[in-house]
C-alpha cells in the first residue's frame, strides 16, 4: 500500500512525513486519553457495584416485609450493570505484526501511514466502548438512586397500612 501524493510543480511524489508524523502523535496523544478514560469508568463502575452491593446486604439483612424485595432486586440489577460495564470487550488495536511482512519491504511513509490508519479506528473503536459504558453507568446509579428510594416509600405504605 503506497499512498503518494503529486507535488504542484512536477509529476515528482510528495509525501507530508511531517504532517503524518503529527497525526501520529495526536492520534497517540488520544488514544491515551482515551485509556484513562476507560480507567476512570472502570472506577465508577467499581463504585456502583460496591455501592449496590452494599444496599442490598443491609436491606436483606433487615427485612420488613416482602416489598423489599424491590429494592434488593433494583440493587442487583444496578451491581449486574456496573459488572456488565466493566466487562473485557476486544477492541480494534493496530496490529503490528498483522502486516509485518508488508510493511518491513515497504517505504517508510507507507508504513507510518498504514500503522496511523490502523491507530484510528482503534480510536473510534475506543471512543464507541467508552460512551456505551458511559450511559451504561449512569443508567445503573439511575437504578441504584430507585432503590434506594423504593426502601422509604415501601416503609411508609406499611406504616399506613396501605400495603
Amino acid at each position: 500500500m503506497r499512498l503518494s501524493f503529486l507535488n504542484k510543480d512536477s509529476d515528482e511524489p510528495l509525501l507530508p512525513v511531517e504532517q503524518l508524523k503529527l497525526v501520529h502523535a495526536e492520534v497517540d496523544r488520544q488514544r491515551a486519553a482515551i485509556n484513562q478514560r476507560m480507567g476512570n469508568m472502570h472506577t465508577r463502575a467499581a463504585i456502583l457495584v460496591t455501592a449496590s452491593g452494599v444496599y442490598g446486604a443491609v436491606q436483606a439483612n433487615n427485612w420488613v416485609s416482602g416489598w423489599q424485595f424491590v429494592g434488593i432486586t433494583l440493587s442487583i440489577v444496578a451491581a449486574c450493570i456496573g459488572l456488565w460495564s466493566m466487562r473485557p470487550s476486544p477492541g480494534i488495536d493496530a496490529n503490528a505484526t498483522l502486516a509485518f511482512k508488508e510493511r518491513l519491504v515497504a517505504e517508510p511513509y507507507s508504513t507510518e501511514y498504514s500503522i496511523v490508519i490502523d491507530s484510528m479506528e482503534g480510536l473510534t473503536d475506543d471512543l464507541g466502548r467508552i460512551e456505551k459504558a458511559a450511559k451504561l453507568i449512569v443508567v445503573g446509579y439511575g437504578i441504584v438512586v430507585l432503590a434506594w428510594l423504593a426502601m422509604p416509600v415501601t416503609v411508609g405504605l406499611i406504616s399506613a397500612h396501605i400495603i
